[in-house]
């Protein structure tokens, strides 16, 4: 797997989601409240396309893109990945370091070690699932080391937006990581905060 280009989300990676996926609400409670800008509480989506195994994706472009289109000024985003086989990490998106992470994962919960939540045979299926115990058997992974993992690094970052650019260092990029992939992944992004004393926003 080439983690060097991992830190690049092209368009076919990132999907953003419908219109209908997105709710944003606003308050002005006074004259004063819209002298320092317009509270904006906004929900959305990211949707990514994995690669198998273990694969980090830098995510840092479109949650600075949603920012800016937002025209957040002050405030903070929360990212929360809405799986129990990823987590959502900051760290340094350099392709050594990724490929050194992914190895390092792997040690720390080696993929085919006898964990008991891949002993299918003793686990029911969830409750009325189409064609039975067999049919949801035949499509369960054996990964207990990816829920491991997931634990271990977390689903969420909260990010602090300061005069509109996210408050990051130099070298720290929010991150995607899949540990049980491939497939299609969600990523949500909670943007709380205020616009600049402007009365207006970007919000299309």
């Amino acid at each position: 797997m080439q983690l060097a280009a991992a830190c690049k989300v092209s368009g076919s990676v990132f999907r953003r989601q419908p219109a209908a996926r997105r709710h944003t609400i606003r308050a002005t409670a006074s004259s004063a409240a819209q002298l320092q800008g317009i509270a904006v509480f906004h929900y959305t989506e990211l949707q990514l396309d994995t690669k198998p195994g273990i694969h980090i994706i830098d995510i840092t472009p479109q949650i600075r893109a949603e920012v800016e289109r937002l025209g957040v000024s002050d405030g903070f985003v929360n990212v929360l990945s809405r799986h129990t086989t990823t987590a959502v990490t900051i760290n340094e998106c350099e392709p050594r370091l990724l490929d050194d992470i992914r190895q390092f994962l792997h040690k720390l919960a080696p993929p085919g070690e006898p964990y008991l939540h891949n002993d299918l045979q003793y686990r029911e299926a969830p409750p009325n699932w189409p064609g039975g115990w067999e049919a949801w058997a035949a499509q369960e992974p054996a990964n207990a080391h990816s829920h491991l993992l997931s634990m271990m690094l977390g689903n969420s970052e909260t990010v602090p937006v300061a005069a509109g650019k996210l408050a990051l260092g130099t070298w720290q990029s929010v991150m995607l990581v899949e540990l049980d992939g491939a497939r299609r992944r969600t990523v949500g992004l909670q943007l709380v905060g205020s616009t600049a004393g402007s009365g207006s926003t970007n919000e299309g």
